[in-house]
Protein backbone atom coordinates (compact mmCIF):
# COMPACT_ATOMS: atom_id res chain seq x y z
CA UNK A 1 0.00 0.00 0.00
CA UNK A 2 2.66 2.74 0.50
CA UNK A 3 4.74 1.66 -2.22
CA UNK A 4 1.67 2.02 -4.26
CA UNK A 5 0.27 5.54 -2.40
CA UNK A 6 3.96 6.58 -2.78
CA UNK A 7 4.06 5.93 -7.07
CA UNK A 8 0.79 7.31 -7.26
CA UNK A 9 1.53 10.79 -6.05
CA UNK A 10 4.85 11.07 -8.19
CA UNK A 11 2.48 10.12 -11.25
CA UNK A 12 0.21 12.87 -9.87
CA UNK A 13 2.88 15.09 -9.49
CA UNK A 14 4.37 14.57 -12.74
CA UNK A 15 1.59 15.04 -14.38
CA UNK A 16 0.46 18.10 -12.71
CA UNK A 17 4.10 19.77 -13.54
CA UNK A 18 3.66 18.42 -17.19
CA UNK A 19 0.58 20.43 -17.56
CA UNK A 20 2.19 23.42 -15.63
CA UNK A 21 5.17 23.11 -18.26
CA UNK A 22 2.27 22.81 -21.10
CA UNK A 23 0.41 25.97 -20.03
CA UNK A 24 3.87 28.04 -19.72
CA UNK A 25 4.98 27.09 -23.11
CA UNK A 26 1.51 27.72 -24.22
CA UNK A 27 1.25 31.00 -22.59
CA UNK A 28 4.77 32.23 -24.29
CA UNK A 29 4.09 30.87 -27.80
CA UNK A 30 0.36 33.05 -27.91
CA UNK A 31 1.80 36.13 -25.55
CA UNK A 32 0.65 39.15 -27.19
CA UNK A 33 3.65 41.34 -28.13
CA UNK A 34 4.37 44.17 -26.15
CA UNK A 35 1.53 47.13 -25.67
CA UNK A 36 -1.51 44.56 -25.86
CA UNK A 37 -3.78 44.94 -23.37
CA UNK A 38 -3.68 40.75 -22.62
CA UNK A 39 -6.37 38.62 -22.05
CA UNK A 40 -9.19 41.58 -23.33
CA UNK A 41 -9.59 40.48 -26.74
CA UNK A 42 -10.61 37.23 -27.85
CA UNK A 43 -8.01 34.32 -28.35
CA UNK A 44 -6.33 34.77 -31.26
CA UNK A 45 -6.76 37.98 -32.54
CA UNK A 46 -3.02 38.71 -32.15
CA UNK A 47 -1.84 36.11 -33.63
CA UNK A 48 -4.02 36.44 -36.44
CA UNK A 49 -1.31 39.73 -37.17
CA UNK A 50 1.60 38.14 -36.28
CA UNK A 51 0.92 35.37 -38.84
CA UNK A 52 -0.37 37.89 -41.37
CA UNK A 53 2.32 40.11 -40.92
CA UNK A 54 5.15 36.97 -41.40
CA UNK A 55 3.20 35.94 -44.29
CA UNK A 56 3.64 39.62 -45.80
CA UNK A 57 7.24 39.66 -45.11
CA UNK A 58 8.27 35.79 -46.50
CA UNK A 59 6.95 37.58 -49.52
CA UNK A 60 8.50 40.13 -49.49
CA UNK A 61 5.60 42.71 -49.97
CA UNK A 62 5.65 45.06 -47.20
CA UNK A 63 4.81 48.59 -47.97
CA UNK A 64 7.40 51.26 -46.87
CA UNK A 65 4.89 54.28 -47.16
CA UNK A 66 3.78 54.31 -43.25
CA UNK A 67 5.56 52.68 -40.45
CA UNK A 68 4.88 49.53 -38.76
CA UNK A 69 4.40 50.15 -34.42
CA UNK A 70 6.56 48.10 -32.96
CA UNK A 71 4.50 46.02 -29.58
CA UNK A 72 1.03 47.30 -31.69
CA UNK A 73 0.98 45.07 -35.06
CA UNK A 74 -2.16 46.45 -35.87
CA UNK A 75 -1.81 49.96 -35.62
CA UNK A 76 1.02 51.80 -38.13
CA UNK A 77 1.91 55.31 -37.63
CA UNK A 78 3.22 58.65 -39.96
CA UNK A 79 4.86 61.34 -39.06
CA UNK A 80 1.71 63.51 -38.71
CA UNK A 81 -0.18 60.87 -36.32
CA UNK A 82 3.04 60.83 -34.94
CA UNK A 83 2.96 64.70 -33.76
CA UNK A 84 0.43 63.60 -31.58
CA UNK A 85 1.70 61.02 -29.51
CA UNK A 86 2.83 63.25 -26.04
CA UNK A 87 -0.24 65.65 -26.68
CA UNK A 88 -3.64 63.31 -27.04
CA UNK A 89 -5.12 63.19 -23.66
CA UNK A 90 -8.56 62.25 -22.82
CA UNK A 91 -11.08 60.05 -24.26
CA UNK A 92 -12.06 61.53 -27.07
CA UNK A 93 -8.89 62.63 -28.50
CA UNK A 94 -7.09 59.29 -27.84
CA UNK A 95 -9.89 57.24 -29.25
CA UNK A 96 -9.85 59.76 -32.50
CA UNK A 97 -5.98 58.73 -32.57
CA UNK A 98 -5.48 55.19 -32.32
CA UNK A 99 -8.47 55.32 -34.77
CA UNK A 100 -6.35 56.83 -37.37
CA UNK A 101 -3.81 54.91 -36.42
CA UNK A 102 -5.54 51.73 -37.27
CA UNK A 103 -7.06 52.96 -40.15
CA UNK A 104 -3.43 53.46 -41.40
CA UNK A 105 -2.50 49.39 -40.81
CA UNK A 106 -5.83 48.31 -42.40
CA UNK A 107 -5.31 50.58 -45.61
CA UNK A 108 -1.75 49.59 -45.86
CA UNK A 109 -2.71 45.72 -45.03
CA UNK A 110 -5.02 45.82 -48.10
CA UNK A 111 -2.62 46.55 -50.34
CA UNK A 112 0.33 44.03 -48.88
CA UNK A 113 -2.37 41.54 -49.24
CA UNK A 114 -3.50 42.60 -52.77
CA UNK A 115 0.24 41.61 -53.41
CA UNK A 116 1.10 38.96 -52.33
CA UNK A 117 2.02 36.70 -55.53
CA UNK A 118 0.86 33.13 -54.92
CA UNK A 119 -2.70 33.19 -55.96
CA UNK A 120 -3.52 30.75 -53.13
CA UNK A 121 -2.15 32.16 -50.11
CA UNK A 122 -3.85 35.48 -52.09
CA UNK A 123 -7.30 34.71 -51.88
CA UNK A 124 -6.49 32.77 -48.28
CA UNK A 125 -5.34 35.58 -47.12
CA UNK A 126 -7.93 38.12 -48.58
CA UNK A 127 -10.90 35.86 -46.93
CA UNK A 128 -9.50 36.78 -43.07
CA UNK A 129 -9.85 40.94 -44.02
CA UNK A 130 -13.23 40.97 -42.33
CA UNK A 131 -11.50 38.77 -39.35
CA UNK A 132 -8.61 41.46 -39.23
CA UNK A 133 -10.81 43.65 -39.31
CA UNK A 134 -12.75 43.06 -36.20
CA UNK A 135 -9.61 42.07 -34.14
CA UNK A 136 -8.08 45.45 -35.07
CA UNK A 137 -11.07 47.13 -33.28
CA UNK A 138 -10.97 44.73 -30.41
CA UNK A 139 -7.40 45.12 -29.85
CA UNK A 140 -7.63 48.95 -30.34
CA UNK A 141 -11.05 49.06 -27.72
CA UNK A 142 -8.82 47.28 -25.34
CA UNK A 143 -5.93 49.30 -25.71
CA UNK A 144 -7.80 52.59 -24.45
CA UNK A 145 -8.82 50.85 -21.22
CA UNK A 146 -4.88 49.96 -20.85
CA UNK A 147 -3.24 53.08 -19.86
CA UNK A 148 0.00 51.06 -19.44
CA UNK A 149 -0.09 49.67 -23.02
CA UNK A 150 -0.90 53.69 -24.05
CA UNK A 151 2.08 54.73 -22.37
CA UNK A 152 4.08 52.31 -24.43
CA UNK A 153 2.25 53.52 -27.74
CA UNK A 154 3.49 57.10 -27.16
CA UNK A 155 6.72 55.77 -27.23
CA UNK A 156 6.33 53.65 -30.27
CA UNK A 157 4.86 55.31 -33.08
CA UNK A 158 7.29 57.93 -33.25
CA UNK A 159 8.67 57.61 -36.82
CA UNK A 160 11.90 57.21 -37.35
CA UNK A 161 13.73 59.92 -40.18
CA UNK A 162 14.98 59.16 -43.34
CA UNK A 163 18.75 59.77 -42.86
CA UNK A 164 21.40 57.00 -41.99
CA UNK A 165 23.48 58.86 -39.51
CA UNK A 166 25.93 56.27 -39.77
CA UNK A 167 26.89 57.42 -43.39
CA UNK A 168 27.27 61.04 -42.58
CA UNK A 169 29.87 60.18 -39.67
CA UNK A 170 31.73 57.28 -42.21
CA UNK A 171 31.30 60.27 -44.66
CA UNK A 172 32.94 63.00 -42.83
CA UNK A 173 29.87 64.81 -43.33
CA UNK A 174 31.36 68.06 -41.85
CA UNK A 175 33.96 68.07 -44.01
CA UNK A 176 31.79 67.21 -47.38
CA UNK A 177 28.60 69.22 -46.43
CA UNK A 178 30.11 72.10 -46.87
CA UNK A 179 31.13 71.14 -50.17
CA UNK A 180 27.48 70.12 -51.36
CA UNK A 181 26.81 73.32 -50.34
CA UNK A 182 28.30 75.38 -52.83
CA UNK A 183 26.66 73.31 -55.26
CA UNK A 184 22.90 73.75 -54.27
CA UNK A 185 24.10 77.54 -53.87
CA UNK A 186 24.83 77.16 -57.73
CA UNK A 187 21.36 75.64 -58.34
CA UNK A 188 19.72 78.27 -56.08
CA UNK A 189 21.16 81.25 -58.11
CA UNK A 190 20.47 79.66 -61.51
CA UNK A 191 16.85 78.82 -60.45
CA UNK A 192 16.39 82.88 -59.28
CA UNK A 193 18.03 83.96 -62.77
CA UNK A 194 15.64 81.86 -64.58
CA UNK A 195 12.51 83.18 -62.36
CA UNK A 196 13.66 86.66 -63.07
CA UNK A 197 13.35 86.43 -66.59
CA UNK A 198 9.76 87.82 -68.29
CA UNK A 199 7.87 84.69 -69.22
CA UNK A 200 8.20 85.29 -72.87
CA UNK A 201 11.62 85.09 -72.63
CA UNK A 202 12.30 81.67 -71.45
CA UNK A 203 14.03 79.61 -73.67
CA UNK A 204 11.45 76.91 -75.32
CA UNK A 205 13.82 74.13 -76.71
CA UNK A 206 10.44 71.85 -78.35
CA UNK A 207 6.63 72.61 -78.12
CA UNK A 208 4.75 73.69 -75.30
CA UNK A 209 2.47 71.62 -74.30
CA UNK A 210 -0.72 71.93 -71.52
CA UNK A 211 -1.90 68.80 -69.47
CA UNK A 212 -4.88 69.27 -66.80
CA UNK A 213 -7.84 67.75 -65.39
CA UNK A 214 -9.38 70.88 -64.79
CA UNK A 215 -12.65 72.01 -66.44
CA UNK A 216 -14.90 74.65 -66.70
CA UNK A 217 -17.05 73.77 -63.81
CA UNK A 218 -13.61 73.55 -61.53
CA UNK A 219 -14.13 77.10 -60.35
CA UNK A 220 -17.87 77.44 -59.55
CA UNK A 221 -19.95 77.65 -56.63
CA UNK A 222 -18.63 78.52 -52.89
CA UNK A 223 -15.51 76.93 -51.08
CA UNK A 224 -16.32 74.05 -49.51
CA UNK A 225 -16.72 73.68 -45.64
CA UNK A 226 -15.63 71.08 -43.11
CA UNK A 227 -16.27 69.66 -39.83
CA UNK A 228 -12.68 68.84 -37.31
CA UNK A 229 -12.92 65.56 -35.41
CA UNK A 230 -11.36 65.57 -31.62
CA UNK A 231 -7.88 65.97 -32.98
CA UNK A 232 -8.63 68.77 -34.98
CA UNK A 233 -8.31 67.05 -38.12
CA UNK A 234 -10.62 68.29 -40.88
CA UNK A 235 -13.44 65.49 -42.07
CA UNK A 236 -13.55 65.42 -45.48
CA UNK A 237 -15.92 63.83 -47.76
CA UNK A 238 -15.36 62.38 -50.94
CA UNK A 239 -17.27 64.95 -52.51
CA UNK A 240 -15.37 67.68 -50.82
CA UNK A 241 -12.16 66.35 -51.59
CA UNK A 242 -13.32 66.00 -55.11
CA UNK A 243 -14.35 69.47 -54.63
CA UNK A 244 -11.05 70.75 -53.89
CA UNK A 245 -8.71 68.51 -55.86
CA UNK A 246 -10.96 70.57 -58.78
CA UNK A 247 -10.75 73.85 -57.53
CA UNK A 248 -7.27 74.02 -57.17
CA UNK A 249 -5.79 71.71 -59.80
CA UNK A 250 -2.98 72.89 -61.48
CA UNK A 251 -1.96 73.36 -65.61
CA UNK A 252 1.25 71.30 -66.08
CA UNK A 253 2.54 73.37 -69.17
CA UNK A 254 5.94 71.38 -70.43
CA UNK A 255 8.27 72.17 -72.92
CA UNK A 256 8.27 68.77 -74.37
CA UNK A 257 11.71 68.17 -76.19
CA UNK A 258 11.25 64.40 -76.32
CA UNK A 259 9.32 61.57 -75.08
CA UNK A 260 10.77 61.96 -72.23
CA UNK A 261 8.96 65.09 -71.28
CA UNK A 262 5.71 63.41 -71.80
CA UNK A 263 3.26 63.00 -68.98
CA UNK A 264 2.33 59.49 -68.63
CA UNK A 265 0.89 56.63 -66.56
CA UNK A 266 2.62 54.00 -64.71
CA UNK A 267 1.86 50.29 -65.18
CA UNK A 268 3.62 47.38 -64.28
CA UNK A 269 4.41 44.17 -67.37
CA UNK A 270 7.88 42.64 -66.29
CA UNK A 271 8.68 45.65 -64.23
CA UNK A 272 6.99 49.38 -63.89
CA UNK A 273 7.42 51.49 -66.72
CA UNK A 274 5.43 54.47 -67.78
CA UNK A 275 2.77 55.16 -70.38
CA UNK A 276 3.44 57.57 -72.65
CA UNK A 277 0.21 57.40 -74.69
CA UNK A 278 -2.00 58.26 -71.71
CA UNK A 279 -1.08 60.76 -68.79
CA UNK A 280 -2.57 60.62 -65.47
CA UNK A 281 -2.65 62.90 -62.54
CA UNK A 282 -2.51 61.07 -59.10
CA UNK A 283 -3.50 62.52 -55.87
CA UNK A 284 -3.34 62.28 -52.18
CA UNK A 285 -4.83 64.43 -49.17
CA UNK A 286 -2.48 65.13 -46.46
CA UNK A 287 -2.57 67.15 -43.23
CA UNK A 288 0.12 69.54 -41.38
CA UNK A 289 0.09 71.97 -38.35
CA UNK A 290 0.20 75.82 -38.06
CA UNK A 291 -0.79 78.08 -35.66
CA UNK A 292 -2.08 75.44 -33.69
CA UNK A 293 -4.76 74.34 -36.57
CA UNK A 294 -4.73 71.29 -38.52
CA UNK A 295 -4.92 71.91 -42.21
CA UNK A 296 -5.70 69.98 -45.42
CA UNK A 297 -3.16 69.89 -48.38
CA UNK A 298 -4.00 68.47 -51.74
CA UNK A 299 -1.27 66.55 -53.43
CA UNK A 300 -0.94 66.48 -57.32
CA UNK A 301 1.78 64.13 -58.70
CA UNK A 302 2.64 63.65 -62.09
CA UNK A 303 5.69 60.87 -64.07
CA UNK A 304 7.80 61.45 -66.55
CA UNK A 305 9.44 58.19 -68.47
CA UNK A 306 12.72 59.58 -67.45
CA UNK A 307 15.68 61.82 -67.17
CA UNK A 308 17.81 61.64 -70.13
CA UNK A 309 20.74 63.88 -69.14
CA UNK A 310 24.01 62.37 -69.71
CA UNK A 311 25.29 64.31 -66.13
CA UNK A 312 25.06 62.57 -62.97
CA UNK A 313 21.26 63.14 -62.27
CA UNK A 314 20.22 61.39 -65.61
CA UNK A 315 18.17 58.20 -65.25
CA UNK A 316 15.17 56.62 -65.43
CA UNK A 317 11.57 57.36 -63.80
CA UNK A 318 10.88 61.70 -63.21
CA UNK A 319 8.32 63.35 -61.52
CA UNK A 320 7.30 66.00 -59.67
CA UNK A 321 5.32 66.15 -57.01
CA UNK A 322 3.10 69.19 -56.03
CA UNK A 323 1.17 70.22 -52.86
CA UNK A 324 -1.11 72.78 -52.29
CA UNK A 325 -1.65 73.53 -48.11
CA UNK A 326 -5.02 75.00 -47.52
CA UNK A 327 -5.61 77.64 -45.02
CA UNK A 328 -8.55 77.65 -42.33
CA UNK A 329 -10.72 79.03 -44.75
CA UNK A 330 -10.30 76.84 -47.89
CA UNK A 331 -8.34 79.53 -49.69
CA UNK A 332 -4.25 78.24 -50.55
CA UNK A 333 -1.63 79.56 -47.99
CA UNK A 334 1.48 77.32 -49.71
CA UNK A 335 2.00 76.19 -52.76
CA UNK A 336 5.78 73.77 -52.64
CA UNK A 337 6.76 70.84 -54.63
CA UNK A 338 9.41 68.26 -55.23
CA UNK A 339 10.81 65.63 -57.36
CA UNK A 340 9.84 62.37 -56.80
CA UNK A 341 13.35 61.72 -55.59
CA UNK A 342 12.60 64.08 -52.97
CA UNK A 343 15.55 66.62 -54.50
CA UNK A 344 14.58 70.34 -55.54
CA UNK A 345 11.85 71.24 -52.86
CA UNK A 346 10.46 74.56 -53.36
CA UNK A 347 8.32 76.76 -51.74
CA UNK A 348 5.99 79.51 -53.44
CA UNK A 349 4.22 81.29 -50.29
CA UNK A 350 1.24 83.26 -50.94
CA UNK A 351 0.43 86.59 -49.14
CA UNK A 352 -0.42 85.40 -45.87
CA UNK A 353 3.31 83.99 -45.07
CA UNK A 354 6.79 85.36 -44.97
CA UNK A 355 9.68 83.55 -44.79
CA UNK A 356 11.42 83.09 -41.66
CA UNK A 357 14.31 85.21 -41.07
CA UNK A 358 16.91 82.39 -39.59
CA UNK A 359 20.00 81.26 -40.80
CA UNK A 360 21.78 77.99 -38.94
CA UNK A 361 25.00 76.46 -39.94
CA UNK A 362 24.62 72.49 -41.49
CA UNK A 363 21.16 73.96 -42.36
CA UNK A 364 20.08 73.78 -46.14
CA UNK A 365 18.07 77.35 -46.79
CA UNK A 366 14.80 76.15 -48.46
CA UNK A 367 14.30 77.83 -52.17
CA UNK A 368 11.76 80.37 -52.53
CA UNK A 369 11.90 81.46 -56.13
CA UNK A 370 8.99 82.70 -56.50
CA UNK A 371 5.99 84.43 -54.43
CA UNK A 372 2.40 82.47 -55.71
CA UNK A 373 -0.08 84.64 -57.90
CA UNK A 374 -3.48 84.01 -57.62
CA UNK A 375 -4.64 81.00 -58.77
CA UNK A 376 -5.48 79.29 -60.85
CA UNK A 377 -1.71 78.42 -61.39
CA UNK A 378 -0.05 77.20 -64.91
CA UNK A 379 3.27 75.54 -63.88
CA UNK A 380 5.97 75.83 -66.46
CA UNK A 381 8.55 73.06 -66.32
CA UNK A 382 12.02 73.04 -68.43
CA UNK A 383 12.55 69.86 -70.54
CA UNK A 384 14.89 66.72 -69.75
CA UNK A 385 15.35 68.26 -65.71
CA UNK A 386 11.67 68.71 -65.23
CA UNK A 387 12.36 71.96 -63.13
CA UNK A 388 9.29 74.46 -62.66
CA UNK A 389 10.58 77.49 -64.06
CA UNK A 390 7.98 79.62 -63.43
CA UNK A 391 4.49 80.35 -61.64
CA UNK A 392 1.36 82.10 -63.27
CA UNK A 393 -2.20 83.09 -63.49
CA UNK A 394 -4.15 80.89 -65.63
CA UNK A 395 -6.28 82.88 -67.74
CA UNK A 396 -9.21 81.41 -69.45
CA UNK A 397 -9.79 78.41 -70.07
CA UNK A 398 -6.59 75.68 -69.91
CA UNK A 399 -6.80 74.71 -73.32
CA UNK A 400 -5.02 71.57 -72.02
CA UNK A 401 -4.58 67.55 -73.28
CA UNK A 402 -6.91 65.82 -71.39
CA UNK A 403 -5.59 63.18 -67.68
CA UNK A 404 -7.27 60.39 -65.87
CA UNK A 405 -7.35 61.23 -61.91
CA UNK A 406 -6.05 58.13 -60.10
CA UNK A 407 -5.46 58.23 -56.73
CA UNK A 408 -1.99 57.79 -55.46
CA UNK A 409 -2.73 54.53 -53.85
CA UNK A 410 -2.66 52.94 -56.71
CA UNK A 411 1.01 52.83 -57.14
CA UNK A 412 1.15 51.05 -53.78
CA UNK A 413 -0.61 48.09 -55.53
CA UNK A 414 -0.61 48.32 -59.38
CA UNK A 415 -2.07 45.61 -62.25
CA UNK A 416 0.29 43.30 -63.05
CA UNK A 417 0.69 40.12 -65.42
CA UNK A 418 -0.11 37.82 -62.35
CA UNK A 419 -1.37 40.12 -59.17
CA UNK A 420 -0.67 43.35 -58.43
CA UNK A 421 2.94 45.30 -57.62
CA UNK A 422 3.86 48.23 -55.86
CA UNK A 423 6.00 50.65 -57.24
CA UNK A 424 8.07 50.52 -54.31
CA UNK A 425 10.58 48.62 -53.08
CA UNK A 426 12.93 49.03 -50.13
CA UNK A 427 12.78 51.99 -47.93
CA UNK A 428 10.23 53.25 -50.40
CA UNK A 429 12.62 53.33 -53.51
CA UNK A 430 11.81 52.45 -56.96
CA UNK A 431 14.10 49.71 -58.63
CA UNK A 432 15.61 50.91 -61.32
CA UNK A 433 15.46 54.86 -60.44
CA UNK A 434 18.97 54.84 -59.47
CA UNK A 435 20.95 58.00 -60.25
CA UNK A 436 25.24 58.25 -60.47
CA UNK A 437 24.90 60.99 -58.23
CA UNK A 438 24.23 58.62 -55.28
CA UNK A 439 27.84 57.28 -55.03
CA UNK A 440 28.74 60.87 -54.76
CA UNK A 441 26.25 62.15 -52.17
CA UNK A 442 25.81 59.17 -49.77
CA UNK A 443 27.85 61.10 -47.25
CA UNK A 444 24.83 63.32 -46.60
CA UNK A 445 22.88 60.24 -45.38
CA UNK A 446 20.45 59.84 -47.53
CA UNK A 447 20.16 56.65 -49.60
CA UNK A 448 19.89 56.33 -53.38
CA UNK A 449 20.02 60.36 -53.79
CA UNK A 450 18.04 61.05 -56.93
CA UNK A 451 15.97 58.03 -56.72
CA UNK A 452 12.35 58.08 -57.14
CA UNK A 453 10.54 57.24 -53.54
CA UNK A 454 7.44 56.86 -51.64
CA UNK A 455 5.50 59.49 -50.01
CA UNK A 456 6.17 59.41 -46.60
CA UNK A 457 9.92 58.00 -47.69
CA UNK A 458 10.86 62.06 -48.82
CA UNK A 459 14.05 63.46 -47.17
CA UNK A 460 14.15 67.01 -48.65
CA UNK A 461 17.54 68.57 -47.58
CA UNK A 462 20.89 67.44 -47.91
CA UNK A 463 22.21 70.07 -45.63
CA UNK A 464 20.20 69.23 -41.98
CA UNK A 465 17.41 66.91 -41.79
CA UNK A 466 14.08 68.04 -43.46
CA UNK A 467 11.49 66.23 -44.86
CA UNK A 468 8.37 66.75 -46.79
CA UNK A 469 5.65 65.36 -44.64
CA UNK A 470 6.95 66.87 -41.48
CA UNK A 471 4.19 68.37 -40.26
CA UNK A 472 5.72 71.54 -38.68
CA UNK A 473 7.59 72.20 -42.29
CA UNK A 474 5.74 75.31 -42.63
CA UNK A 475 6.00 76.89 -39.15
CA UNK A 476 10.03 76.08 -39.57
CA UNK A 477 9.85 77.97 -42.81
CA UNK A 478 7.50 80.62 -42.42
CA UNK A 479 5.32 82.61 -40.21
CA UNK A 480 2.09 84.43 -40.77
CA UNK A 481 1.87 87.58 -41.97
CA UNK A 482 -0.51 89.81 -39.45
CA UNK A 483 -3.11 91.19 -41.25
Amino acid sequence: MHLYSGSSHARFAARALSLLLLALLTGCATAPPAGDAAGATPPGCLQLFVDNDQLIDRADRRDQGVSRVPGFPYLRSDRFLASFRNEVTGSDPLERWTYHLAALDGVARRLEINNLPDPALRREAQSQLPRLDRCREQLRQALLTDPESLRRLRTASAVADDYVMSWRVFGLYPVTAPIVSLRIADWHDDTAARFALPLDRLAVTGRLTRWSTRRPESITGATPEWDHDALGIPQLSEATARRLFARHAPVWEVDVASNADHIGTLEWGDEATVDTRRASEYRLISYTRFQGRILPQLNYLVWFPSRPSRDIYGGRFDGLHWRVTLGPDGTPLLYDSIHHCGCYYMAFPTEHLQPRDERRAYTEPALMPQKAPPGPLVLRIAPVTHYIERLYHLEGGPNALGMAQQPYDRLRSLPAESGHRSLFADYGLVAGSERPERFILWPMGIRSPGGMRQVGRHAIAFIGRRHFDDPFLIPSLFEAVEP
